[in-house]
């Protein structure tokens, strides 16, 4: 159940899609760096989908280097 605290707390992984939405890309385009390697953020693999810290767009977006740079992390890289 969600209450009013946790809607309005950033959640800490977003969808491509909302990846895509907040970078001003396109999602297919997204999902085509992610394929390829070169999406510049780190992608989190959770079962069949894929997640992007959110931290990190932020960073991105702030102009800062993000914390994880080109590196995939899944559960057994963690």
């Amino acid at each position: 159940m969600h209450n009013a605290t946790t809607r309005a707390t950033p959640r800490p992984f977003v969808s491509v899609e909302e990846a895509a939405l907040l970078l001003g890309e396109a999602r297919s385009t997204v999902y085509r760096a992610v394929k390829a390697g070169t999406f510049p953020l780190p992608v989190v693999r959770i079962g069949a989908r894929i997640r992007i810290p959110r931290m990190a767009i932020d960073r991105l977006i702030a102009g800062e280097d993000p914390p994880f740079s080109n590196r995939r992390l899944s559960p057994s890289n963690t």
